[in-house]
């Protein structure tokens, strides 16, 4: 016989799964998601189409060889030289980057709109706030694996229309790609989980999270010269290991835990904040 504790659990596990699916529904299935998506596209097709092709370009120039080498063996860069196909190591080099800052403006409203309008007590009549916090967090934590995996197998199949013999040796770069970039956006996505569970405001959240991680990381750095032991706040901050990360031929403990740690402490707080506010 099954224990009765394991219904609630059950229960429980349904409801977050079913508003994660919402989060996909209102993205892909919505007018407003229809235009982000255009929009995302569009950058990422003038990035694939420029950046990425003319750096291909030049990384495949024999005349600029010994030149591209030294750059990037100073950069400890010079093991995206040995990858199957130059337009994966250059999408991950641009990847590294700018999916943070997508992350933090597709993400920017879980809670926060609701909250506004008041629809949070309707929602929260048929389940918890813990729930609608982990259900759409698990939700958008899903669309940007999903823009994750469509922007790279389009840098992937520009360099098998280009090559088509390498396509299987370039496997584990795209396995490394892949999950290096959904654990930086990890903490990001929970710090707007956080933020919309304290202001109330998508735009707010996108604004605070764009001043103050500058402002609030190069105090800490500042005090950190003059009392070491500071440094270690930089932990706290999102992305602090993304240069450490992109220089990384492999995995490495730092890209793995500090992205996570810091996604357990965000959403932590957010859960602390919100199952204690009044809505």
């Amino acid at each position: 016989m099954q224990p009765t504790t394991t219904l609630p659990q059950q229960g429980a596990m349904r409801s977050v799964w079913l508003i994660s699916q919402f989060e996909l529904t209102r993205l892909f299935l919505t007018k407003r998601g229809a235009v982000l998506l255009a929009a995302f596209a569009i950058v990422w097709f003038l990035i694939l189409k420029y950046p990425v092709s003319y750096s291909v370009g030049i990384l495949g120039n024999e005349s600029f060889g010994d030149n591209i080498t030294v750059f990037s063996s100073q950069l400890n860069l010079d093991y995206l030289l040995q990858w199957a196909y130059s337009e994966v190591a250059v999408y991950w080099l641009f990847a590294i980057f700018i999916f943070p800052f997508i992350a933090v403006l597709m993400t920017s409203d879980q809670t926060a709109s609701d909250a506004t309008r008041g629809t949070i007590r309707f929602l929260l009549l048929r389940t918890s706030r813990n729930q609608l916090l982990f259900g759409r967090f698990i939700g958008q934590l899903i669309i940007i694996s999903i823009l994750i995996a469509l922007t790279m197998f389009a840098a992937f199949a520009m360099g098998v229309w280009r090559e088509p013999g390498s396509a299987l040796t370039a496997i584990p770069q795209l396995l490394l790609v892949a999950s290096n970039l959904v654990l930086v956006c990890l903490p990001f996505i929970a710090l707007m989980a956080l933020f919309n569970s304290w202001i109330q405001s998508s735009k707010l959240s996108v604004v605070f999270t764009i001043i103050l991680l500058p402002i609030v990381t190069g105090i800490i750095s500042w005090l950190s010269g003059h009392i070491s032991v500071l440094e270690h706040l930089l932990m706290a901050i999102p992305g602090v290991q993304l240069t450490d990360t992109v220089q990384m031929a492999s995995f490495h403990y730092s890209s793995i835990t500090i992205p996570l740690v810091q996604t357990a402490a965000y959403l932590g707080l957010a859960q602390f904040v919100l199952t204690r506010k009044a809505l």
